[in-house]
């Protein structure tokens, strides 16, 4: 059986390791090396063959759907597989997403996620059969596999939003990175607020990393 060279692109290094113990001893898998970003991944690892990429889709700076076409360049042959904690698959631009052969939960356990490898690995793909993200996947998915947060309403653009606010970013910067106006930003701030049952930015932050539904960025 194929086993695959992995290259796991995370900021957040408990998650990085923690998968890489969660796969350390799985068949599927030959060896892990892993970035904090899709530069650093780029820089340090270009000329190591990869398989699959387990790509995070939120993170400071150069973001994973940003990061697709860049690593897509450096990494011609390898499957990307994006990995996400709070962003459903409708949040992946349509053209992102013929460039992607997979999504996966973080919430995904080690058979869900030995799964999709082994897909992406034969030629095949691994996606939300409901297309939320998070539910049983069309290529063997384990079921049961619960999401680490409480159910939102946010749109996905109101959750790209949310996490441009937890990266401290104003209006006019939200704006420039998502490509939209600034009074549209406003207006989905708005709609964040009142959705979290807050008043201000900062209790915005803190209650979406109550709930989960953004991360806790170092």
């Amino acid at each position: 059986m194929s086993r695959a060279r992995l290259l796991l692109i995370d900021d957040h290094t408990l998650f990085r390791t923690g998968l890489k113990l969660l796969l350390a001893d799985s068949p599927s898998v030959a060896s892990i090396i892993e970035a904090g970003s899709v530069m650093e991944a780029v820089q340090a690892h270009a000329s190591q063959p990869v398989d699959i990429l387990l790509l995070d889709i939120q993170m400071p700076g150069l973001n994973g759907i940003e990061g697709i076409k860049v690593l897509r360049r450096h990494f011609a042959a390898a499957r990307i597989v994006i990995v996400s904690g709070t962003s459903h698959i409708d949040a992946i631009p349509a053209d992102s997403r013929r460039e992607i052969a997979g999504f996966l939960p973080k919430s995904a356990d080690a058979v869900d996620i030995e799964r999709a490898i082994a897909s992406c690995l034969s030629g095949g793909t691994h996606f939300p059969a409901d297309g939320n993200g998070y539910g049983p996947g069309a290529h063997g998915s384990a079921p049961g596999v619960a999401p680490a947060y409480e159910p939102s309403q946010l749109t996905p653009r109101q959750l790209e939003v949310l996490t441009q606010l937890s990266l401290g970013r104003s209006n006019k910067v939200i704006a420039y990175h998502l490509g939209l106006s600034e009074n549209t930003v406003r207006v989905h701030v708005a709609a964040i607020l009142d959705h979290l049952g807050v008043v201000s930015r900062v209790e915005a932050i803190l209650e979406a990393q109550r709930r989960g539904l953004v991360q806790t960025h170092r």
